[in-house]
């Protein structure tokens, strides 16, 4: 391999040789050589050796420094970047030979019939069988949860006041007055804990514990009766939602400190911190009716605790209250209560 690179660059040089001689003839003597054959024909060989041997090694230089790149090039081609057009050859790689894993084969039509009267047995035998019994799974259901899901889609969601009637009032002031009884039931809750003779050092009375000028304002005649002030309450709510555009925050602040107070303050809840914390302990009730996870984990309470519970005291709204919680009665109904 070597002598053959050399053999190929000796040849490459002779060419160059060859070129550079005829483009500058005087360099290599020869131009010189022959003006002395025309001038001096007499000059005998030993001369015209002496005259060219002179210039050789001048040129023999030059020779060596130009035919230096061809004695290094190598015969194996190499590729380049300038090979192609756009002078970027991409790689592509050749499809890879996918190698079966295993034979394959039709079916043939004795094996399709067995596999087609299997599948038909197969079908006669669930169609046969109960489906009810081999497809519908066994469900571990509590009486709680079975009570809770009976009652959730009431309109009160298995909550009551303790009492039938009065939870029937509820629901029909809300639906009359279209409220969210939830939302009454939060209502009497803090107001009055479902006690219809409650009557608060202010001077407000009944389960919604209506002013007296508030009472006349929406028709009541008799305050205490628990229909007249549940739908009186009801329809003050109902003229608050309007008037604050159904803000339920600023719909609480007003039934509370009066509609005037939230006015002239510029449709806020008013800075008084009884109106704050009542507008709190409802938002917090309100929003635990609607939970229904307060109702799986209600804590059931005996009849000796739900008696003591009943006989508690309202937290006045002077206090912060820490804790309002569910609790399932032992009828199974839920009630709130507070800490």
């Amino acid at each position: 391999m070597a002598n053959k690179q050399l053999a190929f660059g000796a040849q490459n040089v002779w060419q160059i040789f060859n070129s550079f001689a005829m483009m500058y003839p005087a360099l290599f003597g020869v131009d010189d050589l022959h003006h002395s054959r025309s001038t001096h024909r007499q000059e005998s060989q030993t001369g015209l050796l002496k005259l060219t041997m002179t210039r050789f090694p001048l040129a023999a230089l030059v020779l060596l420094f130009i035919g230096a790149p061809a004695l290094a090039q190598g015969t194996a081609y190499s590729f380049d970047n300038f090979d192609t057009r756009n002078g970027v050859r991409v790689y592509v790689e050749p499809p890879k030979l996918r190698v079966p894993s295993g034979r394959s084969r039709r079916p043939s039509k004795l094996e399709a019939s067995k596999k087609t009267t299997a599948s038909q047995n197969a079908e006669q035998l669930i169609t046969l069988d109960d489906p009810a019994s081999t497809l519908k799974p066994t469900v571990l259901v509590y009486d709680s949860l079975a009570a809770s899901a009976t009652n959730a889609g009431s309109p009160l969601r298995g909550y009551t006041t303790g009492s039938a009637q009065i939870d029937g009032y509820l629901v029909d002031s809300g639906a009359r007055n279209e409220i969210d009884p939830l939302l009454l039931y939060s209502i009497m809750h803090q107001e009055s804990s479902f006690k219809s003779q409650a009557i608060s050092p202010k001077g407000a009375r009944g389960l919604m514990q209506l002013m007296p000028g508030t009472a006349v304002r929406y028709g009541v005649t008799n305050i205490f009766d628990p229909r007249q002030n549940i739908e009186g309450g009801a329809r003050y709510i109902r003229f608050l939602l309007d008037r604050f555009d159904g803000d339920v925050n600023l719909t609480l602040a007003g039934y509370n400190a009066g509609e005037g107070a939230v006015e002239k303050y510029g449709w806020r809840i008013p800075p008084y911190a009884e109106t704050q914390e009542y507008v709190r302990r409802i938002s917090r009730r309100y929003s635990l009716l609607r939970d229904p996870n307060a109702a799986l984990y209600a804590t059931r309470v005996s009849p000796a605790q739900l008696a003591k519970l009943q006989g508690k005291q309202p937290v006045p709204l002077t206090i912060y209250e820490r804790t309002i919680l569910t609790v399932r009665l032992p009828d199974g109904r839920l009630q709130l209560t507070s800490q």
